[in-house]
Parts: structure tokens; sequence; C-alpha cells
């Protein structure tokens, strides 16, 4: 493993971003994400805790507390410490990693982290057999999908060994650049106009203050490779992206509820596009809001290109979520109730070795554990989708509120939403309405 030293940094304060700032609700939460990876080779706990203060090193989330010094009156803030360590708990299993892991990370996705000033981070190592397997676990304030990725990848990598380039941008740095973002007036006037008059629920039901949660998360039902590639077919000749796909059959779902001619759906954004955050520990993800006109009968494939056309609109206005909801004066109310997030694949198994026999097909799970709805940084979709496409097959999961929509139908949803897309890569240029019937 690389012993690449740092030098202690000075501690350093930031403003929160507005994705931390909207965890501060409550004084715990347990949304966690964790980053998995596979430990090959022999096992000795100190090198491993050398391994997880080499990453805590490199990355100032790794070290960061939010606090609320900043006085009465002000937004809460960041302190990124120089130095820190995580916390590493080890712990031996009779089994395998297949059977044992899904209770591993069930067991850590209910464990609370405390928000203000207290760390965000904390690791388990789990011997299961000759396995070893490191599980990081960070609250989404300081972690998104991204993350669990990067910390996956750099973890296995300075396993074996390699030297990696010292980080340049940290969360504390996004989150300085996010606040001070400031709208042009060609901005304003468009999100004002846009969401202005349109459907920002699709007539479903919104949450009182204080109301109670279920969290249910459905699986997706798996469309095969041919459906998949009949999808990225449209989607190509319509001169966009399977993103654009995917929304339109998110809009198709509850396209007989709508109230509006215009709707509005939520689209998770990794904010990683430019090389130098691409590498951050951090929560650097955001939520656009889409604004989709379905009047008339669009065929599937027109409605494709009409969420193309608002995808080009709202990157070219683009703000932070946060920010937009200050300009727009919505708090508390929601942006949009529906929500597409497009995962992206899962990795494999093992991190620079062959694994195991038993456990060869095995991909280990990313993503955000949490043991009920919460705030999709200050967007409050209530309905949320998660597809996936994973060695050519379309998977992924429907996260809803089962008290408010009730559990069968947000199972519903989910065969819903696949069942447009089956239906759409055989006949796309059927009229949308005509295509969601009977689903």
């Amino acid at each position: 493993m690389s012993t690449e030293t740092f030098a202690a940094t000075p501690t350093v304060t930031a403003p929160v971003s507005y994705c931390q700032e909207s965890f501060l609700a409550a004084d715990e939460s347990a949304v966690n994400v964790p980053s998995v990876v596979a430990l090959p080779g022999p096992v000795a706990v100190d090198r491993v805790r050398g391994l997880l203060d080499e990453l805590v090193a490199r990355h100032g989330a790794l070290r960061t507390e939010l606090t609320s010094e900043a006085g009465p009156g002000s937004p809460p803030g960041q302190r990124v410490a120089g130095t820190g360590r995580l916390d590493l708990v080890y712990e031996r299993h009779d089994g395998s990693v297949r059977e044992l892991l899904p209770r591993w990370l069930l067991a850590g996705s209910e464990r609370p982290f405390r928000l203000l000033d207290g760390p965000l981070a904390r690791a388990e190592l789990h011997a299961a057999g000759a396995r070893h397997v490191l599980v990081l676990w960070l609250h989404h304030a300081i972690s998104d999908l991204s993350t669990s990725q990067v910390l996956a990848d750099e973890a296995a990598r300075l396993w074996r060994g390699e030297r990696l380039p010292r980080p340049v941008t940290h969360m504390a740095d996004f989150a300085r650049q996010e606040r001070a973002v400031r709208p042009t007036a060609a901005q304003w006037r468009y999100w004002e106009q846009t969401l202005s008059g349109a459907d920002d629920t699709f007539g479903l039901p919104y949450p009182a203050a204080g109301a109670a949660h279920l969290m249910d998360r459905p699986a997706l039902p798996v469309l095969p490779a041919g459906v998949v590639t009949a999808l990225q077919r449209l989607a190509a000749t319509a001169r966009t992206t399977m993103t654009a796909v995917l929304a339109a059959a998110s809009v198709a779902a509850h396209l007989d509820t709508a109230r509006e001619e215009r709707v509005v759906i939520g689209l998770t954004v990794g904010n990683r596009d430019q090389p130098h955050l691409r590498s951050v520990v951090g929560c650097l993800a955001d939520q656009l809001p889409l604004v989709v006109d379905i009047a008339g009968r669009p065929t599937f494939r027109g409605l494709v290109g009409r969420v193309r056309e608002a995808l080009l609109d709202a990157y070219e206005h683009r703000l932070p979520l946060g920010r937009l909801v200050e300009l727009l004066g919505r708090r508390p109310a929601p942006l949009f109730a529906v929500n597409l997030n497009f995962l992206p694949p899962a990795r494999p198994a093992a991190a620079g070795a062959t694994p195991a026999a038993a456990d060869e097909d095995l991909l280990l799970p990313y993503g955000i554990a949490k043991s009920r709805p919460d705030a999709w940084w200050l967007g409050d979709a209530t309905l949320a989708y998660r597809p996936r496409i994973d060695r050519g097959l379309l998977a992924g999961e429907v996260e809803g509120d089962g008290h408010l929509h009730g559990s069968a139908q947000v199972r519903r949803w989910a065969e819903r939403f696949s069942g447009v897309l089956e239906r759409a890569a055989r006949e796309p240029d059927r009229d949308v309405a005509a295509l969601v019937a009977g689903l």
C-alpha cells in the first residue's frame, strides 16, 4: 500500500452547501451512503487503519464537522480539521460475504450520525472466512453516489500500492462556489415564467408537516437487453440521451393524474462534469427541475423530444436548487413531487484480485441507505424513480412514501414505469395515452 505522507493543514471554515443545510432540520440523521470494497490478500487491521488514515488525509470531507457557530440568524457552517482519524470497528463472521453483506449494510444504514459538531464518517472491517470487506459509512451531508465510487476506487488502488495525485478541490470549496452563485436577470425570468402555473405534484398528495413516513423501495421489474438496446436506439435517433427517455417514462407513468398541460419533475444531477470535481468526496449532487409540455396527444417519441428541449432549456438557465428556492420564495412548498435519479452501474466485487469462486459474480452494492423518506435537497420529492443499467439489463428501484401513497400504489408505479419503457421500446410512435392504458 502507498504510504504517502500529507502535511497537516490548518483548520478551515466554510459555509454549508444547500444540500448540507437541507439535512439540518434534525439533530440526528441516518441518510447514510456506504462505500464498499473487498480487500484481497493478507489483511491486517493496522494496515487497514493506515489505508483509512491516507483517505482521511486526502479528503477534507472526511475531516468535516457541521457547526452552528456562525451565530444567531446566520446559516450554519462547516469546519474542516487539519488532521483526523475515522473510527474503525472490526468484526469476524461465520458465513459467506454474499449472505452477510446485506445484513452489514442494513445494520450500518440504521445507525444515525449526529449532524452538528460530530464526525460524519466511520468505517467497518468485516471478515468472513478468508474474505475481508471494508465498508466506509458517510452521511449524505458529505457524500453522494459518486463519492461512494470515488472512495471505493481510491481504497482499492491505494491497497494495491498505487500512488494517487493529491486532490486539489474539496467539498468546502464546492460549497463556497455554490453559495457565491448570483442569478442573472435571464435566469430569474426563465424560472419565474417557466414554473408559473406548472403542475409540480402530478396531482399526488403532499405530506403535512410532522406527518409519519413509511419507506417503500420496491424493485423495478427487470427489462432485458433487447428492450434496453431499443431504448438506446430511440435516444440516439432523437439526438438525446437515455436520461431523456427515462424522464419521459416518468412523466408518462403519471400522465393520467396531471392537472395542467405543463408538468414538473426533478432530475438528480451529479455536478461532476468538470474534471476537477470528478474525484471530490462530498455531496455535490443537486436537483434540476424539468418543465415538460404534455399538451395534445404526443407519441412517446414526441414526448422524448419535448423532454430533450426541457433539458436543454433547464441546463442553459441552471441554478443551484437552493438558490432557486430562495429566488422564488417557494419554501416550504415543493418544486416537484416526482424525481428521476438515473444511477450508474454497480461495480465488480473484487478490488484488484479475482474474488473467491463462490462470490465471483458478486456486485458490491452502492446507494443511499435510509430508513425514511427525506427531502431531496429542498425539492421534497415523495416519489423517486431510480433506474440503472447493469450488464445490459435495466433494473433499479422506486422509492416512495408508503404512508402517503400506500405501499401497493408505490409497487404499481414501479411496474408501470417499467411497463411504459417496455411498450415504448416496441412502439415508440404510439400515442402516450394509449401506450400507458391498462398499465
